[in-house]
């Protein structure tokens, strides 16, 4: 069997990408898997506790991204195909994040996260007709992480100028999701859109987290940032065309971060780049 006993750092986002590659993995190898109760699992389906049967004397193989990342992905299935059929339990230990994300990115993400009825709020306003665009901003501890990841208002102005543009057929209506409502980027935009009599709405900015996931799983484009939450929510809901901030995405690639490179060259369907500004 295949598993996760130690959960992820950081915020949800975290969790959700090394979720997903338990089950990505699982699916694709068709080896039983378990996992502990999950945090999240208050807010999704099927994370509560799946057991595996007790064997206190069974060999168990840890492995980290570090060391998925030592073998090509068809070795890498092949590896714990054979080793689980010798009757070996592999963990799947922290973090599990982006670097090995696209390799094994198989199936459609909701496949695997279904959020639970009560927690998808509705956007509170008009959106059948409208193309529906979500912005998002990481502030809390993004600047003081790397001050590269704290995004400026020029990416975001010429993201939504481009948008309006583009979709001025479509009616479309900008909905601001962030962590932290002192966050100067976020402030910034909003007093640009006010100024520009351009209609916005603000997302669950008081509520549990989930609320804005699911509104931002339900959006036509989004405009991201580089927070784990909302690459994952692009992953979730409804196709989306991405966009991403051109500074930090050349940034990245130029310190080699194995998950921008890829983001860069890929046609994944389920997690690829429309635009950059």
């Amino acid at each position: 069997m295949i598993g996760i006993k130690k959960v992820s750092y950081g915020r949800m986002g975290n969790r959700l990408f090394h979720y997903n590659f338990l089950r990505q993995i699982a699916k694709k190898t068709d080896i039983d898997y378990f996992h502990r109760r999950l945090p999240d699992s208050v807010y999704f389906e099927n994370m509560e506790k799946k057991s595996r049967p007790l064997s206190p004397f069974k060999e168990t193989i840890r492995l980290t991204s570090k060391d998925v990342l030592t073998f090509k992905p068809d070795e890498f299935l092949k590896y714990i195909t054979e080793e689980t059929n010798k009757g070996k339990d592999i963990l799947f230990d922290p973090p599990m994040l982006g670097e090995i994300f696209y390799d094994y990115l198989f199936y459609n993400p909701n496949e695997f996260f279904k959020i639970k009825i009560k927690y998808k709020k509705e956007f509170e306003y008009e959106c059948s007709d409208r193309k529906v665009i979500g912005v998002h901003f990481r502030g809390t501890d993004f600047p003081s992480w790397n001050i590269h990841a704290a995004l400026k208002i020029s990416y975001y102005k010429a993201a939504i100028e481009f948008c309006l543009d583009g979709f001025r057929n479509d009616n479309p209506v900008f909905i601001l999701f962030t962590d932290d409502k002192n966050y100067q980027a976020y402030l910034e935009t909003i007093n640009y859109l006010r100024l520009n009599g351009i209609r916005f709405y603000l997302g669950s900015t008081n509520d549990l987290p989930v609320y804005d996931l699911y509104q931002m799983t339900q959006c036509d484009i989004l405009i991201s940032s580089p927070s784990t939450f909302s690459i994952f929510a692009g992953c979730l809901g409804k196709p989306k065309k991405i966009i991403h901030d051109k500074n930090w995405l050349d940034y990245a690639i130029s310190r080699n971060d194995i998950f921008w490179v890829k983001l860069s060259e890929t046609s994944n369907p389920y997690y690829y780049l429309w635009k950059t500004f």
